[in-house]
């Protein structure tokens, strides 16, 4: 008996080893810029990984960028997924990202089925972890500390606290989740839909109530005309807002009528790609690539990193600070373009003209004008 107990702990500190890995003490959730499709990963202070959708850029569907990503961080598993819904710009990378990074505890995502190949490979792949989530439904990360990370449903199918939506649309069903870390709150939603017509419905309005007032705000459904509606704005209050879309996308994202809503409740939007609806609108709309937040415990702001190195800084209490400004009220740093760049925690180096170098997280990028040593240039680089 005392030899199981021996083995088990050893395991238990080895996980714990290998989490902090990717950890920085602070909260990190990574929108990553896979074109027009849907994939985040949130890493906690002490290193747990949970990653949001793993979506196929609709024009590639290729699923690089998502792996490359979270090599680049050194991640080495996954905690947990959680699964808006099931097309394939939420879920068609997810076999090849569990192919890489083994999921360790549960998959939850909105339950029952959905026809195609895509749906049954994902299936497949979570095998055994998947489950059901339920509105109410939490997760804490980090349990043992005094600054947890808690995940919380507020949406699934269509229901939430105050009731039940009917509709058969894949995207209204989304589930919906909120991540909250002391003061700081993020609502991720997937296609989650404010609007209703003939082919939606308005699933964004009673769940406002439940979400509250949030720092950041995951857009809905890449910005379409069919969500982010001017009730959920006005009662959760985002100070800013994520917009993952993928240039030269056949459905019109961001549309220019969501972008308003945004602009209109003064809501700070950073796209990953220009998209192919609306044109950006200076001091408003920010084309940033990989979006990366960041909070640390107790911390009295969050900083939101774009492109490589810009950095932005926003005090909890949501009051917007003009782009390209620090908390400290100096410019934000400027990237430079040395001849080589490499993760400190992977085994490759690239050149700096690789697209895959925007895949590297600031804390770990690192850069110069000779290969570093130990390390093997990517293959094919540059790409």
């Amino acid at each position: 008996m005392l030899r199981r107990v021996a083995v088990v702990c050893g395991f238990v500190f080895l996980s714990v080893g290998l989490a902090f890995t990717q950890a920085n003490g602070k909260l990190q959730i990574h929108h990553i810029d896979i074109g027009q499709g849907d994939g985040a990963v949130l890493i906690s202070p002490g290193g747990q990984v949970v990653v949001f959708d793993a979506g196929e850029d609709m024009r590639t569907h290729d699923c690089t960028k998502q792996v490359s990503y979270l090599d680049q961080l050194g991640v080495k598993h996954i905690d947990y997924l959680y699964v808006s819904h099931y097309h394939f710009d939420h879920i068609g990378c997810v076999p090849a990202v569990l192919g890489q990074f083994p999921l360790l505890n549960d998959a939850m995502d909105r339950g029952l089925s959905y026809p195609g190949s895509t749906y049954t490979n994902y299936v497949n792949a979570v095998g055994t972890h998947r489950r059901t989530g339920v509105v109410g439904g939490t997760l804490t990360l980090d349990k043992n500390s005094s600054n947890p990370v808690l995940i919380t449903i507020v949406a699934v199918d269509g229901k939430s606290r105050n009731g039940s939506v009917q509709t058969s649309n894949e995207n209204d069903l989304s589930l919906a989740a909120l991540v909250s870390f002391g003061s700081f709150k993020e609502e991720i939603g997937g296609d989650l839909s404010g609007d209703n017509t003939q082919m939606y419905q308005d699933v964004e309005t009673p769940v406002a109530p439940d979400v509250g007032r949030i720092n950041v705000y995951k857009v809905h459904h890449h910005c379409s005309s069919h969500s982010t509606n001017d009730t959920w704005l006005a009662d959760t209050q985002p100070a800013v807002g994520i917009i993952s879309t993928g240039v030269g996308n056949d459905y019109g994202h961001p549309a220019a009528d969501c972008l308003e809503r945004l602009h209109t409740h003064n809501v700070k939007a950073y796209w990953t790609e220009t998209g192919n609806g609306a044109a950006p609108e200076p001091g408003l709309d920010t084309i940033g690539g990989n979006i990366i937040v960041e909070v640390a415990p107790g911390a009295a702001s969050y900083t939101i990193t774009y492109n490589g190195t810009h950095v932005d800084t926003y005090p909890m209490g949501n009051p917007v600070i003009p782009p390209g400004v620090t908390g400290s009220g100096s410019p934000a740093p400027t990237a430079t373009t040395p001849k080589y760049a490499w993760s400190k925690k992977s085994s490759q180096y690239h050149l700096a003209t690789c697209r895959f170098v925007q895949n590297i997280s600031p804390d770990n990028l690192q850069e110069g004008d000779t290969p570093p040593s130990g390390k093997t240039l990517h293959k094919n680089c540059p790409q």
